[in-house]
């Protein structure tokens, strides 16, 4: 994905919710031989991640931390399903506090 239109998603999520507080972490590897990436958390009042935006460095057109065996994969992490599971199991349900 390239990155203007990763931009253009999170502006579009952040119109539509009220955010109150950035937490924005840069050049990190998600492990000693992997991918630098930067990761910004968007949060509400309660403190709570609503947003995450996350840019791989050099990994190119790639699922991140696929299986090696498929096609289109890279190794070199982070392990982007892995990274989704953990922000939708962390959202609050409808109607809960």
């Amino acid at each position: 994905m390239n990155a203007a239109n990763s931009a253009a998603i999170v502006a579009q999520a952040l119109k539509r919710i009220r955010v109150t507080r950035v937490l924005a972490q840069a050049s990190m590897k998600a492990k000693p031989s992997g991918r630098t990436f930067s990761r910004t958390v968007y949060t509400d009042a309660a403190n709570q991640p609503i947003v995450e935006q996350w840019v791989l460095h050099g990994a190119g057109h790639a699922w991140s931390g696929g299986n090696p065996q498929g096609s289109f994969t890279d190794m070199r992490g982070p392990d982007a399903s892995a990274e989704m599971i953990r922000f939708f199991h962390a959202q609050r349900r409808a109607g809960t506090a």
